[in-house]
């Protein structure tokens, strides 16, 4: 059964458009996605290419054909810059111009013959669908979206290969233009499927984006941008297992910002939102490399060091109150000394949770607080871990 051209082309049509509805209202409600404003003018400039093309028969038709295959190739662009921002990449507008430009001159070089032109039109589009594929492929790896929009350029750069393959055989003379058209429908179908895939790729690239915006927003702090109590204890609980399985030493810090309430009472919250996130840098900069720093709420924050034996956790809470001591917060005309309060507990190899050991850092941190602040105390550890008691920094 011979495939209709003029059913094909309505398809063609139909399905731009609905990918124009799609990626509109997707670009609308997910302004924060990018290449999703790019896809959306995909979409619109090759439905109105197709539309141009589809007017071959007319008067004018070889000009509508010229301009449509340009709007087309210029569609395409879009898709590949429409990748590139996605991916954090800048677009190449200049790049982008040449190629339509070079669209618009392969159609007007292109002699009168129907298959000197589709070599034109097949050959300029295959440029920015290469392209694309090229920056799927460099940076899309591991992820179903990438996947399912590589697979659909492939099928679109093979349907554009083979058209520009079979005709380049018409104008040699190896080729009839009955046996051409007996593949030429199906080459368009083939495009069509490949738009089709490509444009779920990117819509599942999309949700993949939002699903981790979300669980990053679930597992953060939004004022510090730190991991909030549930990353916390998640990580910690890896970490147990590990040192449990690793016959290793784990340390938690619990850490105050000492008599916070009065800086909120005094300056008003905006400067305590300045403190905590200024504190949380400090933080931050005296773990080590093996260390996770999280706020669990208010001014009380978390640090996790992996194979740190007592020492090693003296020497990074020992850093931390100096560092925080001498790096007052200069906030709107004010200077803000700050000191901290830090509590230790220092896992053995017996079974806890998290939650206990937490537990016992709170209890050295609340010695901490007892015997003047501005210091550390080393406690005992959660499951009657035997540590000793570290007299306050003067």
């Amino acid at each position: 059964m011979r495939l209709d051209f003029q059913t094909l082309y309505v398809i063609v049509l139909l399905n731009s458009l609905s990918y124009c509805v799609v990626w509109a209202g997707f670009a609308h409600v997910h302004r924060d996605i990018p290449g999703a404003r790019y896809w959306f003018g995909a979409a619109v400039m090759t439905t109105l290419g197709g539309l141009l093309m589809a007017a071959d028969g007319s008067t004018w038709g070889r000009a509508f054909m010229i301009a449509g295959n340009a709007l087309v190739v210029g569609g395409f662009v879009l898709v590949w810059h429409g990748i590139r921002a996605f991916y954090g990449c800048r677009p190449r507008w200049r790049i982008g111009l040449a190629i339509v430009a070079g669209a618009v001159l392969a159609g007007l070089l292109a002699d009168h013959s129907r298959a000197s032109q589709n070599i034109a039109y097949a050959g300029s589009q295959l440029v920015p669908l290469v392209l694309s594929l090229t920056v799927l492929w460099r940076w899309g790896r591991g992820t179903l979206g990438a996947y399912v929009a590589e697979a659909g350029l492939l099928v679109a750069i093979g349907g554009h290969g083979a058209e520009a393959a079979l005709n380049t055989l018409r104008l040699l003379g190896r080729l009839s233009t009955e046996g051409y058209y007996t593949v030429a429908a199906g080459l368009l179908v083939a495009v069509i499927v490949g738009a089709g895939l490509w444009y779920l790729g990117f819509l599942l690239m999309a949700v993949d984006r939002l699903r981790l915006k979300l669980n990053r927003l679930a597992m953060s702090d939004p004022l510090t941008e730190l991991p909030n109590r549930r990353h916390f204890l998640e990580v910690a609980q890896d970490g147990l297992n590990r040192a449990r399985a690793d016959q290793q030493p784990l340390a938690i810090l619990l850490i105050d910002l000492d008599h916070f309430k009065g800086i909120n009472d005094r300056l008003g919250h905006a400067a305590g939102d300045a403190c905590l996130r200024h504190f949380s840098a400090l933080c931050t900069a005296s773990a080590g490399l093996r260390s996770l720093v999280a706020r669990l709420g208010g001014d009380e924050f978390a640090m996790l060091l992996e194979d740190a034996q007592p020492s090693d956790a003296v020497q990074v809470a020992d850093a931390l109150v100096r560092a925080v001591a001498a790096t007052p917060l200069h906030w709107r005309g004010h200077a803000i000394s700050l000191t901290a309060s830090v509590g230790i507990a220092v896992h053995g190899a017996e079974t806890l949770t998290p939650e206990a050991l937490i537990e016992a850092a709170d209890a050295a941190l609340y010695e901490a607080k007892r015997r003047g602040r501005n210091g550390f105390t080393l406690g005992p550890g959660a499951g009657g871990v035997a540590t000793a008691g570290l007299g306050m920094r003067a």
